[in-house]
């Protein structure tokens, strides 16, 4: 199987279309971090990897950006390993993978063997698709659309946040991209007399949007906000003629798992996170 690296996020899409028969909500990373690579084109020294893979019957899409997991989604094992074997070419020091189980187990055993690092999980996700919003019970408070005043108050939770769940991310990376982000509406608060919540989305595809992340402040949890939430920025989303929404929930959390049913996301597939490390896991 050859490996074709991509710098037109165009021909990535083009190239990476078979992959979205196996799940619209794994094609929809790829799809939708393409269309963002199109908006917002990467600065000249960004790490930017988008590669496709193919082969009789089988195919594989690739993606990783900065110091970021690379993903496989629902790749084949071949293509999988394919990718690992490009990849440790010239970025032996690979934070982790992300996908379906036996593509990404087929990756970090060729990573192994090529670099001698081991893997550890860090993560049992599970990815889900919504194309009509459930009624919810409504909750004290309302949502708005964050502004500049909020960038502050936004960059402290979202550290907070991949602290709590424990995404790779970077402070540095948060405060410089979360201006343009803010600027461009992509983040809704909901208000209760003080900021209790908040959730961002990617609508940078034509048909659909990924919503992430959604954090409730520890102390106002269990009172409805982030359901709340999370359905007006659906609905809005729907109206502005988004097809379908997704989202990825941490499978060890079933508070966020009964939250989004009862919106009205349903399971499409799991995948899981392995981290690298050095040594044996």
């Amino acid at each position: 199987m050859h490996v074709t690296r991509h710098t037109d996020p165009d021909a990535f899409l083009a190239a990476a279309a078979p992959i979205a028969t196996r799940g619209e909500a794994s094609a929809s990373f790829f799809v939708g971090w393409a269309h963002s690579l199109k908006r917002t084109p990467p600065e000249a020294d960004a790490r930017v990897y988008l590669a496709t893979c193919a082969g009789v019957g089988l195919c594989g899409v690739a993606m990783q950006r900065d110091d970021g997991p690379v993903i496989v989604g629902q790749s084949d094992p071949a293509a999988a390993i394919a990718f690992a074997d490009d990849l440790a070419l010239d970025w032996p020091a690979l934070q982790g993978v992300v996908g379906a189980t036996v593509p990404s187990e087929a990756f970090v055993r060729r990573w192994r063997e090529l670099t001698g690092r081991g893997h550890a999980l860090r993560l049992r996700l599970r990815q889900h698709v919504l194309r009509n919003v459930a009624a919810v019970p409504g909750a004290s408070g309302a949502a708005r659309v964050a502004i500049p005043a909020d960038l502050h108050w936004l960059i402290e939770r979202q550290n907070a946040f991949i602290v709590e769940v424990g995404i790779p991310d970077s402070p540095e990376r948060i405060s410089r991209t979360m201006g343009k982000r803010v600027d461009r509406g992509d983040f809704w608060i909901w208000d209760d007399e003080i900021p209790v919540a908040f959730v961002g989305f990617n609508d940078a595809a034509p048909e659909f949007a990924r919503i992430a992340p959604v954090y409730t402040l520890p102390d106002r949890r269990g009172r409805g906000y982030a359901t709340a939430l999370v359905a007006a920025l659906s609905r809005e989303l729907l109206r502005r003629g988004k097809e379908k929404l997704f989202l990825t929930t941490d499978l060890a959390n079933p508070t966020s798992n009964a939250i989004y049913a009862r919106i009205g996301f349903r399971p499409e597939n799991d995948d899981c996170h392995f981290d690298f490390v050095d040594g044996d896991a």
